[in-house]
């Protein structure tokens, strides 16, 4: 991953500005304002309608699908076995963690109402006195666990993205996997298991990437059709003047700022399926830029 060509992105977004500016400085105000109010109407549309579409497409076809893929990931996972292998290293421990233990402690409710985290603790640090730190460590690396192994399942089969966006939400709020695990561990709970990951870690991500396909098509048709009524309907008159030139192109420049809207909206889909590891699709290049960024941005915060 790379960011030497981060400079451009502003260099796309200034020559859509200029251009618009140019192009509407030539039709002159009126035409640009009916230009402008047709940008803006489709902008407020692809806002308001990837939304509900972006819902509607998740529950009818994509979440179960993802459900599918991440059935057959989590029959593949030995949750228990993850876990230990990850405390080992964590610790650099080696061969004394008994997995019919843990197997015990998360099957089996706790007679005092000992949270898992408390009983593993308690466990570990009876075999390894002395050598894990307080309790407050020790869950912070065994939460950091549970997330690598969540987000391991879900990227098995799926965009990294949502994998990603998974570990974050899983460390952000590890009390939730208090809820996951029991399923991870029913022979009989694939399924089940499968339905609270995609709906608790990756319908978000899944949405995010549908609502931003969804706002690139509607604004791409409602711009075209935006262009080819005012084009046909109104006829540039043939002489304008001064004033009206200068004020088409400052409306120009509002409707350049809407092309690289469209223009960022791609950019960050590429950067979610490319897992912002591509040499040109990446954070780190959006983020040296100047003006690009702040469009971006404002895509990312919308979208």
């Amino acid at each position: 991953m790379g960011s030497q060509f981060w400079w451009f992105y502003d260099v796309l977004a200034a020559a859509a500005i200029l251009v618009m500016i140019f192009l509407s400085g030539r039709r002159g105000f009126f035409k640009s304002m009916l230009h402008f109010t047709g940008y803006l109407l489709a902008c407020i549309l692809a806002f308001s309608i990837s939304g509900s579409l972006a819902d509607g497409l998740y529950k009818s076809s994509v979440r179960n699908s993802n459900i599918k893929k991440i059935t057959k990931s989590v029959g593949d996972t030995d949750f228990i076995d993850e876990i230990i292998g990850r405390i080992e290293d964590d610790f650099d421990f080696s061969g004394e963690i008994a997995y019919e233990r843990l197997e015990k402690i998360y099957k089996e409710k706790n007679s005092l109402g000992l949270s898992f985290d408390e009983q593993l603790y308690q466990y570990v640090s009876s075999i390894y006195v002395n050598k894990i730190g307080n309790e407050e460590i020790f869950c912070q690396k065994l939460h950091k666990g549970y997330a690598d192994i969540v987000s391991g399942i879900i990227s098995e089969h799926l965009v990294d993205y949502a994998g990603e966006t998974a570990l974050q939400e899983i460390i952000r709020h590890p009390q939730d996997m208090d809820e996951l695990i029991p399923l991870l561990l029913d022979p009989e709970g694939s399924r089940e298991a499968a339905e609270y990951i995609a709906d608790h870690y990756t319908e978000a991500p899944y949405k995010g990437i549908i609502r931003l396909i969804s706002f690139m098509v509607i604004l791409a048709v409602l711009i075209a059709v935006t262009v080819f009524l005012v084009s046909t309907t109104f006829k540039t008159p043939g002489f304008q003047s001064l004033g009206s030139h200068i004020g088409g192109g400052v409306v120009g420049a509002l409707l350049g700022v809407v092309i690289a809207a469209f223009i960022a909206a791609c950019v960050r889909l590429n950067v979610i399926c490319g897992e912002n590891k591509m040499m040109f699709f990446n954070h780190e290049a959006i983020d040296k830029t100047y003006l690009f960024k702040h469009i971006y941005n404002f895509i990312t915060s919308n979208l």
